[in-house]
């Protein structure tokens, strides 16, 4: 991985900063059901968010523009997170994130956020806030239109299985069809967990039937 530190001014106050920023890395595999990447990948999620030193604004990168009143990250929505509790810097970043793309209404990119803050909470045990984080991005998924894909589906399963929503996802998954073999026999696969009453992170080769080289 070889990263460099970029000067970049912030698109709401004019701040300028400087963020380390990613310029070569070799991607992982995507082997985990909640889409978790693997290899050197998974250990950068500290340079996939931006927090303007300023005014708070935090995005992928600072120079995306803020499409609300800049009062807003002023707003108690903003600077309590929604209600969300963490004391984890790099949790409030994304939460923060996932915000501001909500109003944004670039929904797929606020599930996203809320997912990578749930896996930071994961890497420090915080069962609760990575649920928090995860109920979230369910709850963008089940208001939004846009998000009904397969493949967005098939996550909003894990999600819902890892939050310990496991009659939700039996009752919605064990007879729904989808024409994509793959996807159909991991939500399948999601129900047995979720019979099981498994919360756990599990890497897409243990489903039955489905087999990835490494």
């Amino acid at each position: 991985m070889k990263t460099e530190i970029k000067k970049v001014v912030c698109s709401v106050c004019g701040t300028e900063s400087a963020h380390t920023v990613i310029t070569e890395i070799q991607s992982g595999d995507i082997q985990e059901m909640d889409l978790r990447p693997t290899g050197e990948h998974r250990n950068t999620m500290e340079y996939w968010v931006m927090e303007c030193p300023e005014c708070k604004y935090c995005n992928g990168t600072l120079e995306t523009p803020l499409d609300t009143d800049r009062r807003y990250l002023k707003s108690r929505e903003y600077t309590t997170l929604g209600g969300l509790k963490t004391d984890n810097v790099l949790v409030s970043r994304f939460v923060r994130k996932a915000l501001v793309c909500l109003r944004n209404r670039d929904y797929a990119e606020s599930v996203k956020s809320y997912l990578y803050g749930a896996w930071v909470a994961d890497d420090t045990e915080n069962t609760e806030t990575a649920s928090e984080c995860r109920n979230e991005a369910i709850s963008i998924m089940e208001n939004s239109t846009f998000l009904d894909s397969d493949d967005m589906m098939l996550l909003r399963a894990d999600l819902l299985r890892r939050s310990g929503q496991f009659d939700k996802v039996i009752s919605e998954y064990s007879e729904k069809y989808f024409d994509n073999p793959f996807i159909l026999l991991a939500s399948q696969y999601e129900v047995k967990l979720s019979r099981d009453s498994d919360s756990s992170a599990h890497s897409m080769s243990d489903i039955p039937g489905v087999k990835f080289t490494t």
